[in-house]
C-alpha cells in the first residue's frame, strides 16, 4: 500500500497562501467499527498534550463522507470543517449557526482551491472535556452521526508547520 500525502500550507484569513508549504505523510487512520464517539476524548487529550509545533486529529466516517479536523498550532486548539459551498449550503449555514451560538471566535473563513470548497475553522479553548464534548456535537447536529457509528482517526503530529 502506498504512503498517501498531503500538502500543508498556512494561508492568511483571506485564504491566501503565504508560501511555506511542505509534503507530510497521512498515516493510514485507526479505524473503530462501532461506538466511535468512546475514543474522542483519549484522542483530544493526546493533541492538548503534544509538543509538537502542530498536532491534527482528523476524524471521518470510514467512507469519508464527513469529517472535520481538530488541530492545535503554537498551543491554540481550534476545529476545521469543510463545506462544499455550492451542494452543501444548508450544513454551510448550520456549521456557522452552530459556533456561533457557542461564541467561537472565527480561526479562518475561506474559499479553498476550485473556490467551491469553504473552509471554516473556529478557535477552540485547550479544554479536553470541552472540545470533546463539541466534537460529539458537532458530529450529531451537523452529520448525523451516532454514538454507536464507525469512525475513523487520523492523529499526527508536526514540528515544521508554523
Amino acid at each position: 500500500m502506498r504512503t498517501k500525502k498531503m500538502w500543508v500550507a498556512t494561508v492568511d484569513e483571506n485564504g491566501k497562501d503565504l508560501g511555506d508549504g511542505h509534503w507530510v505523510d497521512i498515516p493510514k487512520p485507526k479505524r473503530f467499527s462501532a461506538n466511535g464517539f468512546a475514543h474522542i476524548e483519549s484522542y483530544v487529550s493526546r493533541l492538548l498534550q503534544s509538543s509538537a509545533s502542530y498536532t491534527s486529529l482528523i476524524i471521518t466516517a470510514p467512507d469519508q463522507s464527513i469529517g472535520g479536523i481538530l488541530w492545535r498550532r503554537g498551543g491554540v486548539p481550534g476545529f476545521t470543517l469543510w463545506v462544499q459551498g455550492r451542494s452543501e449550503a444548508e450544513r454551510e449555514r448550520v456549521v456557522r449557526q452552530f459556533f456561533g451560538e457557542r461564541k467561537l471566535s472565527t480561526a479562518h473563513d475561506y474559499l479553498a482551491g476550485d473556490g467551491a470548497t469553504r473552509c471554516l475553522g473556529y478557535v477552540l479553548p485547550p479544554d479536553v472535556q470541552f472540545i470533546s464534548r463539541l466534537t460529539k456535537d458537532v458530529l450529531q447536529q451537523v452529520y448525523q452521526v451516532h454514538e454507536q457509528d464507525a469512525l475513523d482517526f487520523t492523529y499526527q503530529e508536526n514540528d515544521r508547520a508554523s
